[in-house]
């Protein structure tokens, strides 16, 4: 997080705060996603992607703290956004809308303009060992993962789904169909004929939630 000096101008620089470019925090954040999704947590060390993005180690420490903090804002800086939308449409949800299609095509959006983040998980978190499994667990799959299940229970009090189904079951397969692509798409995508271009997304999750509904509809 950016450290402000409280009482500081806007624009202002403050006491020990590295001078030069104002995007560094954006491109450290860039390269270190793109260095921990190929080479894993183990595998980069803060030198190499501070070098990278033209900063230097003292810039990481400034912006993030060590090494692991880095790892949890390129998560924040990825998943974020998605994550905050879920909360808001949990906690003010407007009256008789089913937000889980709303949600699964943003969701999927994010994934396709962000290629390296299946990889970082896949590398990290659902690896054996994953380096990075519990902080992925509490910091960001827990509020995913909950937030998806009431958005089912809510479309089941809609009526949009089926009140028999099991909503962490449903939550289960509706977040497997939607992920599965991305995650798979290494083996899947020289076998399966499908597309992960920002431009095709649109296309496959229509089909997803497509599926999903009239499997589940009631």
């Amino acid at each position: 997080m950016n450290r402000k000096t409280p009482g500081t101008r806007q624009g202002e620089r403050t006491p020990g705060r590295p001078c030069g470019d104002s995007n560094i925090r954006e491109r450290l954040l860039e390269v270190a996603l793109r260095e921990f999704s190929t080479h894993g947590f183990r595998g980069v060390s803060v030198t190499v992607i501070a070098k990278e993005a033209g900063a230097t180690p003292a810039m990481i420490h400034y912006y993030f703290g060590n090494k692991q903090d880095l790892y949890e804002a390129v998560l924040q800086h990825a998943l974020g956004p998605i994550l905050a939308q879920l909360e808001a449409a949990r906690s003010d949800p407007p009256v008789d809308e089913d937000l889980l299609p709303r949600f699964i095509q943003g969701y999927m959006r994010l994934l396709a303009e962000n290629p390296a983040v299946p990889s970082l998980i896949v590398r990290d978190v659902l690896s054996p060992g994953g380096q990075m499994r519990e902080t992925f667990l509490k910091g960001f799959a827990s509020r995913g993962g909950s937030g998806v299940r009431d958005l089912v229970k809510r479309a089941q009090k809609l009526g949009k789904l089926r009140a028999d189904l099991d909503p962490d079951l449903a939550t289960l397969s509706l977040l497997s169909m939607a992920v599965f692509p991305f995650v798979g798409q290494p083996i899947a995508g020289q076998v399966l004929d499908y597309s992960l271009a920002p431009e095709r997304i649109e296309v496959l999750a229509e089909h997803t939630l497509n599926l999903f509904y009239k499997g589940a509809s009631t």
